[in-house]
């Protein structure tokens, strides 16, 4: 005989009036193709676009993103790159990164820069949200850069994840 215990069920409508908390939804979007740009403005990540309809205006959605990336540069200063998440045209959070390529002695200093933001949704239309990237200072920022080339034996993946928390 089988059995099935759990401490709760939250409906996809929510919980009780009070009782919030619960994750009703999840949507996600990934690249592993390697990209890079030397804008100054921001461009989008190609992959990292979640197009997500909330069951309840007032629902919470926390979206976080990991994007793999190396700022190059050339010279002595440090390079730097800024990402942002945006739902529609509302930037929603901002971070900068700092991830180094060594120049000539090919050091490279991948990092994975993590943003978060926790926002009520607001509407149940369909949002759009997603990841952007300018450079600061540097020459280039390259994103998955470990995926340049089809020989390569490691992989780097940059994702975004939207859940959405019952109010």
């Amino acid at each position: 005989m089988s059995q099935i215990k759990v401490n709760s069920i939250i409906p996809t409508g929510g919980v009780a009036s009070g009782q919030g908390g619960g994750i009703v939804q999840v949507s996600t979007g990934y690249t592993r193709t390697f990209t890079d740009t030397t804008s100054t403005s921001y461009v989008d990540i190609g992959g990292l676009t979640v197009n997500h309809t909330p069951l309840s205006a007032s629902n919470k959605l926390l979206i976080v993103a990991k994007i793999q990336h190396l700022v190059i540069e050339i010279g002595t200063y440090e390079g730097s790159a800024k990402f942002q998440i945006l739902q529609d045209s509302t930037m929603l959070s901002q971070i900068e990164s700092r991830a180094k390529d060594y120049g000539q002695s090919g050091m490279r200093d991948c990092t994975s820069a993590v943003i978060e933001a926790f926002v009520t949704a607001g509407t149940t239309s369909q949002v759009t949200i997603k990841v952007q990237m300018k450079m600061l200072q540097g020459n280039v920022i390259s994103v998955n850069p470990a995926n340049e080339s089809a020989s390569e034996t490691d992989s780097d993946e940059s994702m975004i994840t939207v859940m959405e928390v019952s109010a």
